[in-house]
């Protein structure tokens, strides 16, 4: 039987298309023009990431470089290859290749995954649950084990927990102090102490920690954490506080003149307590300040281990009934 013309014509089109016949989802990978736009505000206030840049959101951008397909190792290191990959990626997208990771940078990086995804996004966004102190394998596969550490994050962040990293979540994840400002661009060194503690996150007891106190199991060793990380970021050993006393960082930052009560930049030492030469007490690196006031810390012998700790309040938040007092700053910067 000869079938009417514009029948056939019909299916056709049908069977040419499949669109009709079987809709194609979308990659999971895949951010779509909306969710790009909704990247585009969200990243206003990311880290903005150079040369000579270090760290986890280092590592970070390498990876999500790696996953357009741009052979690029996750070594923390903002080097030369690292320049040459984001103005590759930055030319292929339209952007100004200036090799200066920002906020439309970002945006066009980042994408939104969920469960089932795999690649090295999927690491990148590991990697930032991993900082956090979330116990989870780097593995690049979106999995039961990564989809509750996403959720436990988003709880943390008063987000709604749904197992989704977008834009809002990714936000929560790299938000730093101000918009379009890094955490510790107020000068370089600031910056390389903000790395250096963020380097260290996961580092626990019993042995890890000997690298900042020899007997870290058995001594309260976020002091020595804190001079530590001064002293590898390169602050001069005769402008680091030597005392294993937390409230003694205060007393030292005060005897100094470089101790205040309020306006924390990232890469000063807070300090929980009165400032003091008596036990007790607890210090952390400041990392981030939020335009509420708000401030993330990277703390040592926090749980046991170093815990990057987020969205504290200075008014209010206690550690061990102590009240954030004030901030010891680096000589000079």
């Amino acid at each position: 039987m000869t079938r009417p013309r514009a029948l056939s014509r019909a299916l056709l089109t049908l069977t040419l298309s499949g669109a009709l016949l079987a809709p194609v989802a979308p990659s999971i990978a895949a951010a779509t023009p909306a969710s790009h736009a909704s990247f585009v505000r969200a990243a206003a206030t990311w880290p903005v990431l150079r040369a000579g840049a270090r760290g986890t959101d280092v590592a970070t951008v390498q990876d999500l470089l790696a996953a357009t397909g741009r052979p690029v190792a996750a070594d923390g290191v903002f080097g030369t290859a690292t320049t040459r990959a984001v103005k590759g990626f930055q030319s292929a997208r339209h952007l100004t290749p200036d090799g200066v990771v920002g906020g439309r940078t970002w945006a066009a990086l980042a994408v939104t995954l969920r469960s089932g995804a795999k690649g090295r996004a999927v690491r990148a966004l590991q990697r930032q649950l991993v900082q956090e102190g979330h116990r989870l394998d780097r593995d690049g596969t979106f999995g039961p084990a990564t989809g509750d550490a996403l959720r436990a994050a988003q709880r943390g962040h008063r987000l709604p927990a749904d197992g989704v990293a977008g834009p809002r979540t990714w936000a929560a994840l790299l938000a730093t102090a101000t918009p379009g400002r890094p955490s510790g661009d107020v000068s370089a060194l600031r910056g390389r102490i903000v790395a250096t503690a963020r380097g260290q996150l996961g580092v626990s007891e019993p042995s890890g920690c000997r690298t900042y106190l020899k007997d870290c199991a058995h001594t309260a060793w976020c002091a020595a954490f804190a001079s530590w990380t001064w002293r590898k970021a390169g602050v001069p050993d005769s402008s680091v506080p030597k005392t294993l006393v937390a409230r003694a960082v205060g007393l030292w930052g005060q005897r100094n003149g470089l101790f205040h009560s309020a306006h924390p930049k990232p890469g000063d030492i807070a300090v929980w307590g009165e400032p003091a030469d008596r036990t007790g007490g607890h210090v952390g690196i400041v990392v981030a300040v939020h335009a509420d006031g708000r401030i993330d810390t990277v703390d040592g012998n926090y749980g046991d281990k170093v815990t990057l700790r987020k969205n504290i309040d200075p008014r209010t938040a206690r550690t061990r009934s102590h009240r954030i007092s004030g901030y010891v700053s680096p000589r000079g910067a």
